[in-house]
């Protein structure tokens, strides 16, 4: 790892990912904000950069479709998973200072937020409230910065409010009131990477596999795993976009690619499956 190293991450600034990126890397860091999960990875790709920093998983709403869409459709990047970071997640109702939370009629946010704060929004706002989604956090609370109405159906503007962070909402002079929530909210992000992560005292390995189409395929290509005594940590199933009812599958598992039992229990599910990736073996930590 570079002493100074450039990061792609999902932004705009001060979201959930720029958060994480700099959790991972520190402030010295240089940091670019892409829009788009896409142009995270085509930075990465490209060299632009030395790492990316993508959302996989939240523990409230679960997986982060559109990361795992990006390893289906370009099966054969060079990028890795080079690591990851989990970030608690608070969540703040942003407004122009003044405004009470009878007076919203709409709130702005990224569909992953308005989807963790959904109860809290049901039972604190009123039952008219409208719902609208932004690209990101930080570009709803841009919105009620500028009193600008993304969706234009909204009137008086100043009754908006977003859902974000409050480093946001202090650039702007906004009020941020805390969401409680009694369950825990943390998402885990993905480090994306060219080059191959020095093994770590803990290890995880991500892999993404297509099942031959036959009875029992599933049962057979998890087989391995249980008689090395593997743990998997994770299973996700997209659909291919090849062919109707078609899957591939993502397992993160416990223990590193050049383990003797991960080796052979992958070299076994090679045999058993029409498509094998490794996308990636990384410390936790």
């Amino acid at each position: 790892m570079n002493s100074m190293p450039t990061i792609a991450y999902l932004g705009p600034e001060h979201t959930n990912t720029h958060v994480a990126a700099q959790a991972k890397f520190g402030r010295r860091s240089t940091y670019v904000h892409a829009p788009t999960v896409d142009d995270v990875f085509e930075r990465v790709e490209r060299e632009q950069v030395d790492y990316g920093v993508v959302p996989i998983e939240n523990s409230l709403e679960g997986t982060v479709t559109h990361t795992l869409d990006r390893f289906i459709d370009f099966k054969h990047t060079p990028v890795n998973i080079v690591g990851e970071v989990e970030l608690r997640i608070q969540h703040y109702l942003i407004t122009q200072p003044n405004v009470k939370l009878s007076e919203i009629q709409a709130v702005y946010s990224h569909p992953q937020a308005l989807a963790q704060c959904r109860k809290w929004l049901e039972a604190h706002l009123p039952k008219h409230i409208r719902l609208f989604e932004t690209n990101s956090t930080s570009d709803a609370v841009n919105a009620v910065a500028v009193r600008v109405d993304p969706a234009r159906v909204t009137q008086p503007l100043k009754n908006l409010a977003a859902i974000g962070r409050k480093e946001a909402a202090k650039k702007f002079g906004l009020r941020a009131m805390p969401i409680q929530d009694e369950r825990e909210n943390k998402t885990r992000f993905l480090i994306l990477g060219l080059g191959e992560p020095r093994r770590g005292t803990r290890n995880k390995t991500s892999i993404l596999f297509a099942l031959k189409d036959r009875p029992g395929a599933l049962y057979d290509s998890l087989t391995p795993f249980k008689r090395e005594r593997i743990n998997l940590t994770k299973i996700e199933s997209r659909p291919s976009k090849r062919k109707a009812w078609e899957y591939s599958f993502f397992i993160d598992l416990e223990g590193h690619d050049t383990e003797p039992r991960v080796k052979r229990a992958l070299a076994a599910l090679a045999r058993r499956v029409e498509f094998l990736k490794v996308l990636g073996s990384y410390p936790v930590r």
